[in-house]
């Protein structure tokens, strides 16, 4: 997917959003040079202001969230428990919805992308981000690899009570090791495999 429809996706699918991430690649653009950190394996979507999972349930607005309020696809970073969580913002300013980035595959071998709190971590990725826009950003996204089969299950973690608990809004690309919380013997072997030639 060529990066302007991917800014066209971001504008107007927030599910949608969520699957084309799934083999994009994640990197550092820095002092000139650039660190390329891994390939997304999983994603969690956010739908506004009717989903009561999401920071902006019921038009809730606060100097936490206010960068959802923002235009698609700039960066949304808040810390829970000790944890920065990554999220790319999609729809049009002022409809708050997300995409939560919860694995990445990582090229570093000294690094676990493999949970929302250990790629932030392990990348350096903090509340510095909030508010940028991926293009314009440090931390940016390119197209690389396309998954072989996408998974969408629901999403974890989530406490609401209502039938949002059980929205299969969570998605991951299929066998993949970095995924979090999927069984070993869902992992194929080779990570090579997961993806399409």
């Amino acid at each position: 997917m060529e990066n302007k429809n991917f800014l066209d996706t971001i504008s107007k699918s927030t599910i949608e959003t969520a699957k084309s991430l799934l083999g994009m690649r994640l990197l550092w653009k820095r002092d000139g040079e650039t660190q390329i950190l891994g390939n997304i394996v999983e994603t969690e979507a956010y739908l506004g202001t009717l989903d009561s999972a999401c920071h902006s349930f019921n038009g809730k607005r606060t100097p936490r969230n206010e960068s959802m309020y923002l235009s698609s696809g700039h960066w949304y970073v808040y810390q829970i428990h000790g944890h920065f969580m990554l999220n790319l913002v999609t729809m049009g300013e002022n409809e708050p919805e997300a995409v939560l980035i919860r694995a990445v595959q990582s090229h570093i071998s000294t690094m676990d992308g493999s949970g929302p709190g250990k790629l932030t971590k392990a990348f350096g990725i903090t509340k510095a981000l909030d508010g940028q826009h991926f293009t314009d950003s440090t931390l940016t996204l390119e197209t690389d690899k396309i998954p072989k089969e996408i998974v969408s299950r629901k999403r974890i973690g989530i406490t609401c009570t209502d039938e949002w608990r059980d929205e299969p809004l969570g998605f991951y690309v299929k066998g993949n090791s970095q995924v979090s919380r999927i069984s070993k013997k869902e992992i194929l072997q080779d990570d090579l495999k997961t993806w399409k030639e």
